[in-house]
């Protein structure tokens, strides 16, 4: 049954057509989010996290964890010594649940398709995994996690392969590495972020780490 309900929420999120659409549809998953995608082996949290404690370093300063949905990436995160989490997502209710686990410094309801209400360079270290995908984040948000996040600071993301391939995001972060205002540290292999998934266990995602200049 936890696996049905995934498939219709997976297939409901990614056919949205509209941001209010999208926000509905994730107030509405938030009470279950977790146990459906536990059942279809979510990878994003465990890789992420695996990624930040390569690169940035517990006490560097604040974490901007953006499009943090219900907490999975914070707990991990504050159980290996990071403390200043701060998250936005689109959905009340998804906050709403980060909220419940504790382990933000502070947690703020923002839209990732327009600017973010923080000032310049304030985070150490801007992380977004399974946002930048179809019907999600486009392209522009990554310009606004550089632009909040500090000289010397990562940028460490997840791009789904058909949001690279036809979304923008490979145009966008090649004009990007032309800018001089990053450098890349790493991009992994694919992967497949929910591999149990019957109708998205086949999509790819690859994993990409930025300095700021």
């Amino acid at each position: 049954m936890q696996k049905d309900r995934s498939e219709y929420w997976l297939q409901r999120v990614y056919g949205s057509r509209s941001t209010e659409e999208l926000r509905e549809s994730y107030d509405q998953w938030a009470p279950d989010y977790d146990r459906n995608l536990e059942g279809a082996r979510y990878q994003n949290p465990p890789l992420a996290a695996g990624l930040i404690g390569r690169y940035v370093r517990p006490g560097a300063g604040e974490v901007l964890d953006a499009g943090c949905g219900t907490g999975l990436l914070g707990d991990i995160l504050m159980t290996l010594g990071y403390d200043q989490i701060v998250g936005i997502d689109l959905s009340h209710a998804m906050l709403a649940q980060a909220e419940a686990r504790g382990v933000y410094r502070e947690l703020r309801q923002m839209d990732m398709s327009e600017a973010l209400d923080f000032p310049d360079g304030r985070f150490a270290a801007c992380v977004a995994f399974g946002v930048l995908t179809k019907g999600h984040a486009p392209p522009k948000a990554i310009d606004e996690m550089l632009r909040v996040t500090r000289s010397g600071g990562h940028l460490i993301f997840s791009i789904s392969e058909p949001a690279f391939q036809d979304g923008g995001f490979k145009e966008r972060l090649a004009a990007l590495d032309g800018s001089g205002l990053w450098d890349t540290v790493e991009v992994t292999p694919h992967y497949r972020p929910i591999p149990d998934s019957q109708t998205e266990g086949d999509l790819l995602a690859r994993l990409f780490v930025y300095r700021v200049s």
